[in-house]
Formats: structure tokens, sequence, C-alpha cells
């Protein structure tokens, strides 16, 4: 695949890794909200052979991108089941 289809992975490691932090949404769940396969997200997340990611492609980045915080935050609490 051409290189324009991808983008460096280490800025959107951190920004997934934010988004679970602040919303306590299980990465599995952040991945479906953004419309990012699962694979896609825990290769970024967490590897694969235990080496990371070095890319990701530009339209998983660019959905993980448009994610709202404040309504991952409400997303998150309504997962756990706690009020406002």
């Amino acid at each position: 695949m051409d290189n324009q289809y991808w983008v460096q992975a280490a800025p959107f490691r951190a920004l997934a890794g934010r988004l679970i932090e602040l919303s306590g949404l299980p990465w599995p769940i952040l991945a479906s909200y953004a419309g990012v396969q699962p694979a896609v997200l825990q290769h970024l997340l967490y590897g694969r052979d235990g080496r990371t990611s070095g890319r990701i492609p530009s339209d998983c980045a660019r959905r993980l991108l448009e994610l709202d915080e404040s309504q991952l935050v409400r997303l998150g609490r309504v997962h756990r089941g706690v009020a406002r």
C-alpha cells in the first residue's frame, strides 16, 4: 500500500490511550464508537508479536481525531451505569 494511506502511529496511540483513560471505556467499545476495526485499535495500543505498530491507516487516524471527548465521557458513564 502506498505511504500516503498511512500516518505515524505514536500520536494516535497516545490519543487512544488518553480517550480510554478519560472515558473509562474498554478499547473494543472505543473502536466501535470510532468506527475503527477492533484489530486496528488493539494492534495500535498493544502491538503485535511484542512490537508496537509504527503506522496506522489514515482513515482510522481521522476517525480517532473526530471523536468528541465529552461524548465519550458520557458514554463511559452510561457504560459503567453511573448517572451524570
